[in-house]
């Protein structure tokens, strides 16, 4: 059976990221269980997906565009000797975008250019110095994948949310950083999911790289 006809379906999806670390394995083990445990690190309950864990925050202000992710599938495609090009498969789907950080802090570049503490020398106020993060850019070549969770309400069913679950995000900067004084200084970031090594295609055993989450029906009454 095809999807069907739903218009309350349409709606625009403002939201917020969260990110914590990949976790570096799970302790469940089927997709189900995977799923609810990847949740947990953000909601006091995967199934419910309803209050947050204390400390979860969002993670920066993102512009207008919010979250642009582009998703992709590679056709595999064979010259027929009687037709047009047929496709026959997939070669791979891929789930990458880009977004743009308006709260620009040393904190940010920090996670954007996977930078460790040894990138960021810190000064402690005191009364005659004012406390200070400093960043030494550039040396950076290592990469840190994160856990991401876009999450923005459902109009359908109200106070209830939709999830958008990243299990292996990687950023990298790339574009323009305005310095003037016509603009406000904005990070654009580009962004890859990749195969987090948690959760696999229960048929073809390939890496599964976001997952979609919708609410369907209200809480029974």
């Amino acid at each position: 059976m095809t999807a069907t006809f739903n218009r309350k379906a349409i709606q625009a999806a403002a939201g917020y990221l969260y990110l914590v670390a990949t976790p570096a394995s799970v302790v469940a083990t089927t997709p189900a269980t995977i799923v609810k445990e990847l949740l947990e690190n953000f909601y006091v309950d995967g199934t419910i997906c309803g209050a947050l864990k204390a400390g979860i925050v969002p993670w920066k202000v993102l512009d207008a565009n919010g979250l642009n992710a582009t998703i992709k599938q590679t056709p595999v495609k064979v010259k027929t000797n009687d037709g047009p090009d047929e496709t026959i498969g997939y070669e791979d789907v891929s789930f990458d975008g880009d977004t743009t950080v308006l709260d620009v802090d040393v904190q940010v570049f920090k996670d954007l250019l996977s930078a460790v503490s040894a990138h960021v020398l810190e000064t402690v106020a005191s009364a005659t110095q004012a406390g200070r993060d400093t960043l030494l850019g550039g040396g950076q070549r290592n990469v840190t994948t994160y856990l991401g969770l876009y999450r923005y309400e459902s109009r359908e069913f109200p106070g209830e949310f939709r999830n958008v679950l990243i299990p292996a995000i990687v950023f990298n900067l790339d574009g323009a950083s305005p310095m003037n004084k016509a603009k406000a200084r904005e990070l654009k970031v580009k962004f890859t999911a990749q195969d987090s090594g948690l959760l696999y295609d229960p048929i073809t055993n390939k890496p599964v790289i976001w997952i979609e989450d919708y609410v369907t029906a209200a809480k029974a009454a």
